[in-house]
Order: structure tokens, then C-alpha cells, then sequence
């Protein structure tokens, strides 16, 4: 080699280790996703008076951003992980309702999910928890969606100690620790797997937890029950504790491997938490998990990449699950698809900001409600119609304003978030011209949407009258 040979290669060496300590390599990406996680059950967003400590939770919060408006695409699970996944509102392929995956329906293998943009793009790929998205039709597990790992179960739940329907890859798995220490196992070790491998990875972690059954190993609960917790609460305390847990050691491992620093981590709820837990648990939205109201929906989302995102951050941009993948793929350096429609939008320049800026003009909403918190409406529910298959409704945040109508209830109801977060005043009759343009928005938007997969027909052509 000549000397200008040998000096050049000396230059892009420093270059490149320059780029990897700046973080300007390509990062690691990992997200993480509770279920029916309330929205008051961590320190985050409780100011540190939580019913138990998080520190882990919190910690992503410490060293990267909190979101105060984080939304999203629906209040129960399998709708919610569909737009999460494929980065597209859901109603684009005919998911409104949730349904058993394992026997029937899930996405579409026609859509693009994100397993399959980051093996393409050369990462080291893992789903590793709650799919809930559909194995039955070809082309639809996980391993045949761009991941080259999958460990967890296709279902809304599964038993936490002896789950029937628990897979590695396609094999079925017999036994199995404690689901919530299981998954962070198998996350702890794609990691650790891929320390001397110049991939960066992807992972989606989907933890089961705290979604029922509520299940917790003896001594978590005794830690509680020791304090004077009935024990149903000190389980559900059980659950949040392990969880916790579970994150500090994906996030330890992810620092003694020396990936902390360019590793992108969200953190968020697939939907809101139910109104079977401790009083105040979902705080202080109005309403739970399968509802339309902000208690179904507008839930805890954090965010940090050390090399990029300045620590500390509270952010008041409304953002959505739909960001997730957008932002990814920019942080990635993968250009979007051409020929496919991303709903979601590139977070990471509001970081340099310190101003509040517009990441959506408005959000929407059309699926499946059922009235969990109403009084008599829970009677209602039990009688009339089944949770998976329930009436229709449909809401847009825009702004401060919520506009949401719930057909079985009547009329629409507008909000003003600002002023009113809890949703308990309608001032629909004094703003009709905003209630029309809403109303207007919200028809030109769901122009196109495809007919239910699942849920019945009559419910989405009532989501086709709206103008």
C-alpha cells in the first residue's frame, strides 16, 4: 500500500470511530410496549407519588423526554399494536375491532410492519412478548415479517406461569418462567448475542404485563401484602414491580454492552389501564381501556437516545404511536416507501427545540367502544352485545379540541382539553361551526378506509355517514 493508500485509510478510520462515539452510526432501536398500562402507575407521571416506585420507567424518562400528550390508535390492544407496527392508521386495512388472533384475523401480510423495514435494511431483528397481530394466514408470523427472532404468544393474554400458547420461533414452549421475567431473559440475551456483531439491532419488546390474568410470583406480592395492601392491589402492584424490574435490566444490559449511547428507546402503553385496578390508577383521564373517552388512548410515552435527545425533556407536542416507525426509520437512515402511506411523522428535529411545535394538526379515531365506567351502560355491555364486537364511534383531537361521538349515546360532544381534560363539560352547542369543520375533517379523513376485517359492517357504514 502507498503512503497516500495507507494515509487515507487512517482517515476514514478515525472518521468512522468519530461517527460511532458521536453517535452518528447507525443506532440500535427498541420498543417497548406495556399493556393496559394506567396512566398513573409510575412516577413519571405521577410527580413520584405513585403507589409504588418505578425507578426504571422513570430513569427513561431522566435521561430522554417525556411526552404529556401521547396518544394511541386505539383503546384496546389489537387494533392499537396494528397501527404501531405497520406505522398506518389501522382503518386503512380493516382493523376496528379487537379479535382472537390465534383462530381468526390479524394485519394483513400484505402490509409492511416494522420487522421487515429493518431486516431489509441489515439489522438484527426481534419481537419478543404479546403479538396479538395474527399468525393464521400465510405470511403473517413473525419470523416470515422480517424478524429473525420471535419468542412470546399470539393472543390479548395468556397464564403468566404456564401459558398453553407460548412460542420460540415456530416451536411451541413447554415451560417458562414467570412471562414477565421470561421476555426480559430473551431480550437480555439478543442483546448480549449480538455484542461482537457489527449489526445494529431492532427489537420490539411487547411485555403481556400488566394485562390479565393478574399474576405475580409469591414474594412480589408479599412485599405489598407486608405493607397493608388487600392483595389484589399488592398483585397488580406485583405486576407494575416486575415490570419495572424487567426494563432496569434490558436498560442495564444495553450500558454494560456499550450500546446506551446510540440506542433510540420508546416506552409506551398500548392503551389505557382498566377500571378494575386501584382507584385512581388511570388518572386524570376520564374513562378506561375499550372506551373513547382520553382514558382509552392518551397514554404514558417516553422516549431517549442519549446521543441525540438531551436529557430531561417534557414535551407537550401531541405525537402518536404512529411516530414510532417514521421516526425510526429517519434515525435509521432508511428512506420511507414510495409506494406505501406512513401516517406517522419524523420526531426527532422537535429535540432541537425548546418551543412547543406542531407534530399533527389532528389525530382521529374510528373503531369498537365499550362504556366500561358508564353505571348502567356496563349492564348494557353484558347484555346487548359482546366487548369484540361492539357499537361504533369515532373523535378527533385537533388542538385543544376533542370532538367524539358515541352512536349508541346520541349527539356529538366537544371538549376543550385545555381547559377541561377530564371531558366533562360539551360545549358542542356553543361551537357548532367548529363541530362542523371537525365533523367535516373527520369524513374526509375516513373517505377510503377499508371495510372491517372483523366487527360488523353496520357499524362501519355508520362511520361513513359522519360529514
Amino acid at each position: 500500500m502507498n503512503r497516500i493508500g495507507f494515509f487515507f485509510l487512517l482517515l476514514l478510520t478515525i472518521t468512522t470511530v468519530k461517527a460511532q462515539k458521536n453517535g452518528t452510526s447507525r443506532p440500535n432501536i427498541l420498543v417497548i410496549v406495556a399493556d393496559d398500562l394506567g396512566y398513573a402507575t409510575t412516577g413519571v407521571y405521577t410527580n413520584g407519588k405513585a403507589k409504588l416506585a418505578t425507578p426504571n420507567i422513570d430513569a427513561i424518562a431522566k435521561d430522554g423526554a417525556t411526552f404529556t400528550e401521547g396518544y394511541v390508535t386505539a383503546s384496546v390492544c389489537g387494533p392499537s399494536r396494528s397501527g404501531l407496527l405497520t406505522g398506518r392508521y389501522q382503518q386503512r386495512f380493516g382493523i376496528y375491532a379487537n379479535c382472537d388472533t390465534q383462530k381468526g384475523p390479524g394485519v394483513p401480510a400484505s402490509e409492511k410492519i416494522m420487522g421487515t423495514y429493518f431486516h431489509e435494511a441489515g439489522y438484527r431483528t426481534a419481537a419478543i412478548g404479546k403479538w396479538h397481530v395474527g399468525v393464521k394466514n400465510e405470511g403473517q408470523h413473525p419470523i416470515d415479517r422480517g424478524f429473525d427472532k420471535y419468542y412470546g404468544f399470539n393472543s390479548a393474554q395468556t397464564d403468566y406461569f404456564n401459558s398453553p400458547i407460548l412460542f420460540d420461533g415456530k416451536t411451541k414452549v413447554t415451560k417458562h418462567k414467570y412471562l414477565t421475567f421470561q421476555f426480559t431473559d430473551e431480550a437480555v440475551n439478543f442483546i448480549e448475542e449480538g455484542k461482537n456483531n457489527k449489526k445494529p439491532f431492532f427489537m420490539y419488546l411487547a411485555y403481556n404485563a400488566v394485562h390479565g390474568p393478574n399474576q405475580a410470583p409469591v414474594d412480589y406480592v408479599a412485599k405489598y401484602t407486608a405493607k397493608g395492601f388487600p392483595k389484589n392491589i399488592a398483585t397488580q402492584m406485583a405486576m407494575v414491580d416486575a415490570l419495572d424490574e424487567g426494563v432496569g435490566r434490558v436498560l442495564k444490559t444495553l450500558k454494560e454492552s456499550g450500546l446506551e449511547e446510540n440506542t433510540l428507546v420508546y416506552f409506551l402503553s398500548d392503551n389505557g389501564g382498566l377500571p378494575s385496578w386501584w382507584e385512581g390508577s388511570n388518572a386524570p383521564w376520564r374513562g378506561f381501556k375499550r372506551e373513547q373517552w382520553e382514558g382509552g388512548y392518551h397514554v404514558q410515552f417516553l422516549m431517549k437516545w442519549p446521543a441525540k435527545i438531551p436529557k430531561g425533556q417534557v414535551r407537550s407536542e401531541m405525537v402518536y404511536s404512529l411516530d414510532i416507525l417514521t421516526t425510526s426509520l429517519a434515525a435509521a437512515s432508511i428512506e420511507k416507501p414510495k409506494n406505501i402511506i406512513l401516517d406517522g411523522t419524523n420526531l426527532l428535529p422537535i429535540f432541537n427545540s425548546k418551543n412547543k411545535n406542531e407534530v399533527h394538526k389532528s389525530l382521529f379515531w374510528a373503531g369498537s367502544h365499550v362504556p366500561r365506567s358508564e353505571g348502567a351502560f356496563k349492564e348494557k355491555m353484558d347484555e346487548e352485545y359482546s366487548k369484540d364486537d361492539a357499537p361504533a364511534t369515532w373523535a378527533v383531537r385537533s388542538g385543544k379540541w376533542k370532538l367524539v361521538q358515541m352512536f349508541e349515546f346520541g349527539a356529538v360532544q366537544l371538549f376543550d382539553l385545555e381547559k377541561d381534560p377530564t371531558e366533562s363539560k360539551n360545549v358542542a352547542a356553543e361551537n357548532k361551526e367548529l363541530v362542523a369543520k371537525m365533523s367535516k375533517e373527520f369524513g374526509v379523513w375516513f373517505k377510503g378506509m377499508k371495510e372491517p376485517i372483523i366487527w360488523k359492517k353496520e357499524y362501519f357504514n355508520d362511520l361513513q355517514k359522519v360529514k
